[in-house]
């Protein structure tokens, strides 16, 4: 059912985007200045508006994964962290291990027979 939700939500959606992308194919220049409409300062070259849509779309990815990426940097550093920790305590438990043996088990000394 979920699927089917799914799918009636999303393939509709996706044929939109195409008919629209498709649709306005005519040169769009992207203006950055707010007070001048005939002569921006701060304007891009023409372009489809296609190709702004799908820009912004992979910049706004990129400043995702960006973000999600500086969010993580304090669980790296804890897992790093307790990786050597699991590290160094495993050492410590095939150390300590060892040395049960040799007690438990210590090594046998060779005996001579005197004739």
């Amino acid at each position: 059912m979920k699927k089917w939700f799914y799918r009636l939500f999303w393939i509709p959606l996706l044929v939109l985007a195409v008919l629209f992308l498709v649709a306005n194919r005519q040169p769009v220049a992207i203006s950055l200045d707010p007070f001048s409409a005939d002569a921006p300062a701060v304007a891009t070259w023409p372009m489809p508006l296609w190709f702004w849509l799908i820009a912004m779309l992979f910049i706004g990815l990129a400043m995702g994964a960006l973000g999600m990426w500086l969010s993580g940097g304090e669980r790296r550093r804890k897992a790093r962290d307790d990786r050597r920790t699991v590290k160094m305590l495993r050492r410590e438990l095939a150390d300590e291990r060892r040395r049960r043996a040799e007690i438990v088990a210590p090594p046998l000394l060779e005996t001579t027979n005197a004739t």
